[in-house]
């Protein structure tokens, strides 16, 4: 394990970003140090359990007999902190390895222990498994591109990396956003909302969403009554205007892409303005967000929301590897000691002043001298450093009983397209150093033939396109293009007793099948959700006649399969 993260040497190493931390350090701006970036803020227990997705698919691999045999993988994961600049500075040290940083002489760092001279044509990863937002992957695709690196997102859905001329070495485990803004947008249709209001990312995550979405509601009689945006560097200005905007409009209805720390700040300026009438609906960046749905502060705008998400699937075992995990046993891993100063408010090493940072991307850049050079003053903090104040653990802390974003296996979503995408690396992998064994009945491989050391991204990637494999949940998992089929879980949020939220599936989405359990939706608002009354009927609305829809196949539990019969709609 390398000193400052999640690393792993093997035969054939998988690279990982994900956003450990998610909120940028105060610059410093004297300009009179060398720049670098700094260590982010605000863990994220959540990402790190992404992160752990991997760390566990590829002890199981490596345990399988039968994938990869006699093959070692190994993994590499840095911290992209959901910015751009780390993620790319991430992405190069991932796939170079080599001198990226400088010391604050302006000199190349030396190579760490575990980093070694490559052939020409050779990665030191030969595939990249991130990152979560559709910007930051977009960079990291574009950089990889003439590396012909392959990248598997688990949670970039912008439709624009659908692209294979312009993302052709570009995969997902998550579907295009194209069938997620279809899907709201036949929501919308479907409960006869005519007024829709959109806040989203200021990125291409939202901006391309929310263009998909009026695409899909031209004809139907949905109108957009307003779009605003939100830029995380201008959050607390662009959520002000943004809320002016729904306290000025008649919409109800609100539609949300945005991350989930957002939509936590937007939530809380309704509240603080007493703007608790809206009915939302939510994208899967935040409608399965545990901080949001946990959060009492925000009920009275929160509850009854409606969302799109990911779709949930069990991994076995991985709940026993999460609670099982300590510091004794990983006395390097400076975010697992991380997490245990969240979780149990103390140490694993109190009182040791370790010169570590606890951002990945420690590995490629430098941490801050301490002493300033001569001449200049000594700069405001910026960066995390180990807490003093903490008492030291007594080490009987352990997981088992805690609950929390890391421990939560309940319904794993971005956890599992983690867990995907390792499988598809290596079901790649497999075929590509696979080769018929003539010692063995005819079409059955052994990993035997090809130095996996030898292992070509460009190469893996040709592998990549064609793979094919049944989960262990019986599933055939293959990418059309960059992507999979489609399938999204419909959320909804609902009130319990004890005074937060309580996530509820009501539906679901498989292809062009919506199915939706209409009854078992908790509402916020007083809205007008059952305009039709019966199979059929024609009902007048104020800008266009709509016609009802047709329900068949209807199960006991009150699922229907719902067919849209309406000729002056575009919608299916």
């Amino acid at each position: 394990m390398d000193d400052n993260g999640l690393s792993q040497e093997g035969d054939v190493v998988i690279g990982g970003l994900f956003p450990i931390h998610n909120l940028p350090p105060a610059q410093e701006l004297s300009f009179r140090l060398n720049p670098h970036l700094q260590s982010c803020l605000n863990f994220q227990g959540e990402m790190l359990r992404w992160a752990h997705a991997l760390v566990f698919a590829v002890d199981e691999i490596n345990r399988n007999a039968i994938l990869l045999p006699g093959v070692r993988l190994g993994y590499d994961i840095l911290d992209s902190c959901s910015l751009h600049p780390w993620t790319l500075r991430g992405a190069l040290a991932l796939v170079s390895r080599g001198p990226l940083s400088c010391d604050s002489t302006g000199q190349a760092l030396s190579k760490t222990s575990h980093e070694r001279a490559l052939p020409a044509g050779e990665s030191p990863v030969s595939i990249v498994i991130g990152d979560s937002a559709s910007t930051q992957t977009i960079i990291v695709a574009r950089t990889l591109k003439p590396f012909g690196v392959p990248l598997i997102s688990y949670q970039a859905s912008c439709a624009c990396l659908s692209d294979r001329r312009e993302f052709p070495n570009f995969f997902r485990t998550i579907p295009s956003d194209v069938y997620q803004a279809r899907t709201m947008a036949r929501l919308a249709w479907r409960f006869g909302w005519t007024w829709v209001g959109a806040i989203v990312a200021d990125n291409d995550y939202g901006r391309l969403a929310i263009q998909v979405f009026e695409k899909e509601i031209q004809g139907t009689g949905v109108c957009l009554a307003f779009f605003e945006t939100l830029s995380r560097v201008n959050l607390e200005r662009d959520v002000k205007r943004a809320v002016d905007t729904v306290q000025s409009s008649t919409a109800k209805v609100i539609l949300v892409f945005l991350w989930y720390t957002d939509t936590e700040a937007l939530f809380r300026e309704l509240v603080r303005r007493n703007v608790t009438n809206r009915q939302f609906l939510a994208s899967e960046a935040c409608s399965t967000s545990v901080d949001l749905l946990r959060n009492p502060d925000l009920v009275v705008v929160t509850r009854g929301v409606l969302g799109v998400a990911i779709r949930s699937a069990p991994i076995a075992g991985f709940e026993a590897y999460l609670r099982s995990l300590h510091p004794s046993r990983r006395l390097q891993d400076v975010l697992l000691k991380e997490l245990w100063e969240t979780e149990f408010g103390c140490s694993p090493e109190a009182g040791h002043a370790t010169t570590q940072n606890s951002s990945l991307l420690n590995t490629a850049l430098p941490i801050k001298p301490s002493v300033p050079p001569p001449h200049t003053s000594t700069p405001a903090p910026t960066e995390r450093s180990p807490n003093q104040s903490l008492v030291s653990c007594s080490g009987e802390e352990t997981l088992e009983a805690v609950e929390s974003s890391f421990t939560d296996t309940s319904q794993l979503r971005v956890t599992y397209n983690v867990y995907l995408a390792v499988y598809a690396a290596a079901h790649a992998l497999h075929s590509l150093l696979s080769c018929p064994n003539q010692d063995r009945p005819t079409g059955e491989t052994s990993s035997t033939c090809f130095p996996p050391r030898a292992v070509r991204p460009m190469e893996l990637l040709q592998h990549l396109k064609r793979v094919n494999f049944t989960t262990k949940l019986g599933e055939v998992f293959y990418f059309t293009g960059a992507d999979i089929p489609a399938v999204y879980d419909l959320v909804n949020w609902q009130a319990t007793p004890q005074g937060f939220l309580k996530l509820v599936t009501i539906g679901r989405v498989e292809g062009s099948d919506l199915l939706i359990n209409e009854s078992g939706i908790q509402w916020n608002t007083e809205l007008n959700t059952t305009w039709c009354r019966a199979a059929n009927e024609v009902v007048w609305t104020r800008s266009t006649k709509r016609e009802c829809l047709s329900i068949h196949q209807c199960s006991g539990d009150n699922m229907c399969r719902l067919a849209v019969h309406k000729p002056t709609s575009s919608l299916p």
